[in-house]
């Protein structure tokens, strides 16, 4: 008699674990992953946001050394200027020229700094090279001006 309790007790146990483990595989096959796209709106907006906050980066007087030469290298790799509409830059594009006017002419910025900022940001925005000397030379007419 005891051997039947024992033996009706395993199969109970085993059927459980069985009917878990379906439970738990059957679950599993119903997840749904979905992926997010950005639209180019969005993209866009979050670029305009990026390069804004290094825009108040460089155009603060406490900013060190350090700081703009890790804003230079985000803006060049995370912030590419926006494509030119028939040779000409949009009104957007007048955004990222502030931020080279404002590190050119940002006190703690050397030639060094000014340098490899013209080479990191013309490297990642070649049709803006022009535009960029031309920023660039203002910022250093305005290093003694600057408040």
């Amino acid at each position: 008699m005891q051997e039947n309790y024992l033996i009706i007790t395993v199969v109970v146990v085993i059927a459980i674990v069985l009917i878990s483990l379906f439970i738990l595989v059957s679950n599993m096959q119903k997840t749904v992953i979905i992926e997010v796209s950005h639209t180019p709106e969005q993209e866009e907006k979050e670029r305009k946001i990026a390069i804004e906050a290094l825009i108040d980066i460089a155009a603060k007087r406490s900013t060190t050394r350090n700081e703009l030469t890790s804003a230079i290298f985000k803006a060049a790799k995370e912030c590419p200027f926006p494509l030119k509409e028939k040779g000409m830059a949009p009104k957007v594009a007048k955004i990222y020229l502030n931020f080279v006017l404002l590190v050119a002419s940002h006190h703690n910025a050397d030639a060094k700094l000014i340098a490899f900022m013209d080479e990191e940001l013309k490297k990642a925005n070649p049709e803006y090279k022009h535009e960029i000397d031309v920023y660039e030379n203002e910022g250093i007419n305005q290093r003694g001006n600057r408040v």
